[in-house]
């Protein structure tokens, strides 16, 4: 496994941490990002920099009802970063991150259709006025 990194709430404010392997152990690092990490690991960093930057379309995975920070990290390592991006994914690749994923991702099918659903009504609203 090679070094992550990540955004995560810390004290009211999303930052940067790596989450980095331990040798020879099961081990792992987390920490927010040092100076060190990024001159250890400046292609992952440099990676990392880029997908960051991107613009993110869809609704902030916090949104969902029932998600814990941790989950919500796991999830983002996996690249899925809204509720939008979890209700499209892969049941496989939940199922085989755990049954709790699974779940979410029906809370967020749930969510996604209910949000569908009021936009038509702001829509249809909009029209009658």
């Amino acid at each position: 496994m090679k070094v992550q990194f990540y955004k995560k709430m810390f004290n009211g404010q999303m930052r940067d941490f790596a989450r980095i392997p331990v040798t020879d152990t099961k081990d792992m690092l987390e920490t927010p990002v040092r100076a060190s990490d990024v001159q250890r690991f400046p292609k992952e960093w440099a990676e990392f920099q880029k997908t960051d930057n991107k613009k993110i379309t869809g609704t902030l995975m916090e949104k969902l009802p029932g998600i814990s920070e941790d989950k919500r990290i796991e999830l983002e390592l996996k690249g899925i970063q809204t509720i939008e991006q979890l209700d499209k994914a892969k049941t496989a690749i939940l199922q085989s991150m755990g049954d709790v994923y699974v779940s979410l991702q029906e809370i967020a099918k749930l969510h996604v259709k209910a949000n569908a659903k009021s936009s038509t009504k702001k829509i249809q609203e909009k029209k009658d006025i």
